[in-house]
Formats: C-alpha cells, structure tokens, sequence
C-alpha cells in the first residue's frame, strides 16, 4: 500500500529503494532482540512449522527455475512489471505497450518491490507472488483453536494442497491472480475471526487486506464484499457495554468507507489519466454497452446455452470442485454428528458457500454476456480459470468451518488441560492419530504432483514461443518505438497473438507484428512487408520465407534477428 499510494506521487522509486532496506534493518534488528530476550531465535517447532517449511523448501527451487508460459503474462502480468521497473511510474497515455490500462496494480507493484531489490527475471517475479500466496495460506492457521491438534492442521492442509489441483487451469508458475484474490480473501477472514475480540484491531486488519485486495484486479469488489460482509457480520454479533449500536454503526461505516478507498482511488486514476479511452477489460457502462449491442439475441441465447452446459458436466474441474466442497461439508456434518452428537456452525457454512458461488457464476454470465467480444464469450474463454477462485475459496471456507467443528468434537474441550491422554478411549486416539497421518500422506503426495507438473512445464520450455523468441533476442529492458515483424510456421499462436504479445514483452517494443501465411505475396509485396519495419525476426523453420528471401532478397535466412537494411541490400541491383 506505501507503494501504491507513492506511484500516485511520482515517489515510486524512492520508495522502491528504500523499502527493502528498511525490512533488512528491521529484519536484523528483530533478531539481535529476540537472542538477547530469549536466548534462542527459532520459536518451539511443531507439524505446522515442519508441513509449511517442507512446502516452501519443494516448491521454491522449481518456481525459482520456473519461465513465463501463459498468454496473459504478456498481455500484461508481467509486461507492467517490466514497465514499472524501467520507468519507475505507472502507465500513462502514452504508454501504448500496456493494453490492459485500466487492470489495478496490486501483485504487479509487490512484484515490482522484488525485482527492484533482487533484480529482473522470470523465477523472481513468479517467486514473488509465491510468497504472498504462502502467507495468505499461514494466515488460515491463525483460524485453528488449538494448534497442538494435528488432526484439526490436518484437514486445513489437505485442504490448502487441493488448492493446486483446482488452480491447474494456470498453476503457481505465472503471475495471473485468479489463485491471489481468493487466498487474500482467506487471510482477510481468518484475520477478523483471529481479531474478533479486539474490534479496532478487527477494523484495522479488515482495512489493510480489503484495500490490497481492491487492488489485485477489477472484479476483487466481489471478494471485498464477502470480506466487509463477513466484518459487519462480527461487528454486529459482539456483545459489549463498552460498543453501543452508535459506535458500532460508526465503526462499520468508517471502515467500509476506508476499505473502498484504494479501489475508488485507481478508478479515479483511471479517469483522469485516460480519460474516455477505453482499455480492454475495463469496467465501464459505454464499453459494456457497445459490446452488448454487438451481439444479436441468438448470440446471447447461444452463451447462455452453453454457460449452463458447461457447469452441468461433471468433467470440468469447477463442477468437481463445488461438487467436492459440498460432498465435505455433508460428511464432515455426519462423522461429527456420529462422534460428539453435538450441533455444529457446518449447515450454515455450507449454504453461505452456495450462496456466494451462486452470485460468482450469476457475475461470470453477465460478463461473458457484457464485457467479452462474441467469439470469446462463444467460447467460454478463461471459464475455469475464472471460475478455479470461487472453488478455492469455498474449500477454503470449508476448511475454517470444519477445522472449529473437529476441535468443538474433542473430548476434552479446555485446551490448557489437553495432554496425549485426552480421549474418551484408546480406539478414538488411533482413529485421530491413523487419520492425521493419511491426511498428511495424501497432503504431501498433492504437493510433489504439484511440483512434477511444474517440472514438467519447464522440462518442455525450449519447444515454446517464449522460448524461440527470448533465445533469440534475450530480454530487453529499454523501452523502444522499432518497428519489428516476427515470422513463424506457428499458425494458431500467431493468429491468437501469443507470438506479437511475446515478442512485444521480450524485445519491449511498441510495434510488434507477427506472420505466419506469406504464400499468397508477389516480389514486390513481400519486399514492400519487408520495407515497413526495422528489423524482422524468423524464430523457426518458416520455408515459405525462407524461399521467398532467396528468390527476391538472394539472402539464405535461418532462425535469427535481421535488419531490414541488411535483407533490402541487394534488392535494387537485381
């Protein structure tokens, strides 16, 4: 938040520079003062320090190693990264490599914040978003009762290790952050039920988060308002002499208002900075207008159609997630019934999680039907990526309800008096201990599938375009106005513009162009293409090309980078 309130004042780099510094006196200071207090710098170890460790540890060398692969990190997760380091400002009008204008920065300035101390590479940034999301996930323990319970971090384990299978659609190795907003919104629930009792403390935490979380993309207004729902929810619940209704009015209302303030800031920048030009994706009524307008009512007929299709067929991840997160709440209900006989919070947790997913998928309709172009609307496109956050957080919803169930069902409910004796019979403690275990087994089974499935992304790295392209060119970091055209034999990724978003983040040009059907040109339209751009780069066996430069350039082109002087030298003498 320091960084994004200084972008707004040209004061981004200073505090770029500072910042990490700031934290590594911090950092040392805080341990000199705990040696000297305690004699000791490393806390008591226990399973949640060792599962969390062991997590970290697998996963960080493999996201370290990781490269760039999905389409959108060009379009823009990374490419505003790079922005913000080399021009240490935000986009403004003139910045015509950033399409997606009107996207908050949220990830993009925490990334920044790395690359500007470590330095600029792919494994950084991808490093970056994966501590953030680590601490979102330790922030969900603050939920757990009592933490010398295994069983209760068990499930909550599980649980954060199912996240990656339903987050496959685009993985841990890429800066998109369709996994960010649901985990911030966990750590924004577990901070107010961690904080309940304190409700300053309560509105400050609920501020802090809400404000980062209003900044990670344009539809994080539905996950502010679970967040914000659930605050005015405790707040209104808290019984105290001390907070009378008008001072609990007061604080609901301050802080909502306070909590809205960094989204409300970036749409006023928006405005003002670009005033009526449209960017992509961006949240306005003219631009949802015109889109609507575009489509005829079968269009709009045939989205719905296949909207419902999708959802109802039990092969999508989505529809196994929510079929998933339901199936746990009915047989954690039931097993807990079966133990402790007891009423639990579960029946009302599994409707509020249906509640909020049925809203999410009314949301991810309307905006297949306002704010996306017929032909992707047509083809669902980013259905289960978008849809992965709201399964994520519903399971993560399910494991905070069901992780105060299990502890309500312990035998002995004051924590203080909980020893390895604490069971109503020696059956009941192999049954916990037996099933802490498999949890964990199958917990760590999810991660290492995790971690091969990212080995094997990068293990086909060098078949890519990424590859082909940065192998070639390595990675620019000045921003240039050349004119460059990309030729290759990769026909889809060139009509769907993966290549000219490629080469556009890799040479960091404004004017990329890629080709890849030049049969129908003539001498003189393939010398006039030509003619148009500065350099031109063949990033693999594209012979059409190749035949063409021999016949009309007397040029032998293989895989490279060309100037166009070089290629039109001897044109005029033959």
């Amino acid at each position: 938040m320091i960084l994004y309130l200084a972008s707004f004042v040209s004061l981004l780099s200073f505090f770029g520079l500072i910042l990490p510094r700031i934290g590594v006196i911090l950092g040392i200071y805080f341990i000199i003062y705990n040696w000297r207090k305690n004699g000791i710098i490393i806390k008591k170890i226990n399973m949640i320090t060792v599962a969390f460790f062991g997590y970290f540890m697998l996963l960080t060398p493999t996201l370290m190693q990781s490269r760039l692969l999905h389409y959108d990190n060009f379009s823009h997760w990374a490419l505003i990264v790079k922005h913000l380091l080399t021009q240490q400002a935000l986009p403004d009008v003139n910045s015509a490599i950033i399409g997606f204008s009107s996207y908050p920065i949220g990830t993009s300035l925490w990334c920044y914040y790395f690359v500007n101390f470590v330095g600029f590479d792919d494994g950084v940034m991808i490093f970056a978003q994966f501590c953030l999301l680590m601490a979102c996930l330790y922030a969900m323990i603050a939920v757990i009762r009592d933490k010398n319970k295994m069983l209760a971090f068990a499930v909550m384990f599980l649980v954060m290790t199912l996240f990656n299978y339903f987050n496959i659609a685009i993985r841990m190795n890429n800066l998109l952050v369709d996994y960010v907003l649901p985990m911030l919104t966990l750590a924004s629930i577990a901070s107010i039920f961690f904080y309940r009792k304190n409700m300053y403390l309560m509105a400050i935490m609920t501020i802090c988060l809400t404000n980062v979380l209003g900044i990670v993309k344009n539809n994080s207004l539905f996950f502010v308002m679970i967040v914000l729902g659930y605050f005015l929810l405790t707040v209104v619940k808290y019984h105290d002499s001390h907070w009378t209704v008008v001072k609990k009015l007061l604080l609901m209302l301050s802080t909502m208002i306070v909590s809205m303030s960094s989204y409300l800031l970036w749409l006023w920048h928006v405005n003002q900075t670009f005033g009526h030009q449209l960017s992509k994706h961006e949240i306005s009524v003219t631009a949802y207008h015109d889109i609507y307008e575009a489509k005829t009512p079968e269009i709009i007929s045939s989205i719905v159609q296949k909207f419902c299709q999708h959802i109802m067929t039990l092969s999508t991840i989505p529809t196994q997630g929510i079929l998933l997160i339901n199936t746990l709440f009915i047989v954690t209900i039931f097993l807990i019934h079966i133990v402790s006989h007891q009423k639990t919070m579960l029946l009302k947790g599994l409707i509020s999680v249906n509640i909020i997913i049925t809203f999410y998928y009314i949301g991810m309709l309307l905006m297949f039907v306002f704010s996306m172009p017929s032909e992707e609307a047509l083809a669902l496109a980013g259905f289960d990526r978008y849809a992965s956050s709201i399964v994520i957080l519903g399971l993560g919803i399910y494991a905070f309800f069901a992780v105060r169930a299990i502890d309500q069902a312990f035998y002995e409910q004051d924590i203080t008096l909980r020893t390895i004796r604490s069971f109503a019979s020696i059956k009941k403690k192999y049954i916990y201990q037996y099933t802490s275990i498999s949890l964990f087994f199958v917990s760590a089974l999810l991660i290492l599938s995790e971690n091969n499935g990212m080995r094997y992304n990068l293990s086909t790295y060098p078949e890519s375009v990424p590859y082909k392209i940065s192998h070639i060119v390595g990675d620019h970091m000045m921003l240039t106005h050349k004119k460059y055209l990309i030729i290759s034999a990769d026909k889809t990724q060139v009509d769907n513009y993966f290549v000219q978003y490629v080469g556009k983040y890799y040479l960091y040009a404004n004017n990329v162009d890629a080709k890849e059907d030049i049969s129908q040109l003539n001498r003189m339209q393939f010398i006039n293409m030509i003619s148009k751009y500065d350099s031109i780069l063949v990033i693999d066996e594209h012979y059409t090309f190749q035949d063409m430069s021999r016949k009309y350039l007397h040029r032998n082109i293989k895989k490279g980078m060309y100037s166009t002087t070089y290629l039109l030298k001897y044109v005029d003498n033959n």
